[in-house]
């Protein structure tokens, strides 16, 4: 699965690109993945992006 790189602060719960927290200084974690939706509007342009970069998909 590909991992996302937006980090949540655990304190002041706001969202970042940054290990630590640029409001009040504390540690960030990952998010959780998207929810899984059978019908997944966007799939097939996110298979379309896939397949024009030569990798598979759920493969960085």
């Amino acid at each position: 699965m590909v991992r996302s790189k937006i980090l949540r602060c655990e304190r002041c719960r706001i969202y970042t690109l940054k290990e630590t927290c640029p409001r009040c200084g504390s540690r960030t974690s990952g998010t959780k993945p998207a929810r899984f939706s059978p019908e997944d509007r966007y799939g097939r342009y996110r298979r379309a992006l896939f397949s024009e970069s030569g990798r598979e998909e759920g493969k960085s």
